[in-house]
């Protein structure tokens, strides 16, 4: 037999320590709904979440030293403010 779990008064459903043993913290799901039945799937997290920090700012240093086209500047005139919401 499976675990039970129950609602709290706001909606939440705390599961036991067993059950997320295997999962990371901050794990997102998509929660599927088949009749009275939920289904949890985890959502494939992004680099940002899923990197350590050192793999993170390796990547945004390597992000900044990309090479950029160049860009007209933008004039005193369009950074004044009575011309900022023109």
């Amino acid at each position: 037999m499976g675990t039970i779990v129950e609602l709290d008064e706001r909606g939440a459903i705390r599961l036991p320590d067993d059950v997320v043993a295997a999962l990371l913290p901050r794990t997102r799901f998509v929660v599927e709904r088949q009749g009275m039945t939920l289904i949890l799937h985890p959502v494939e997290q992004s680099f940002e979440a899923s990197a350590p920090p050192a793999e993170r700012s390796a990547a945004v240093r390597e992000w900044a030293a990309l090479d950029r086209p160049a860009a007209p500047a933008l004039s005193n005139e369009a950074l004044s403010r009575e011309h900022m919401y023109d």
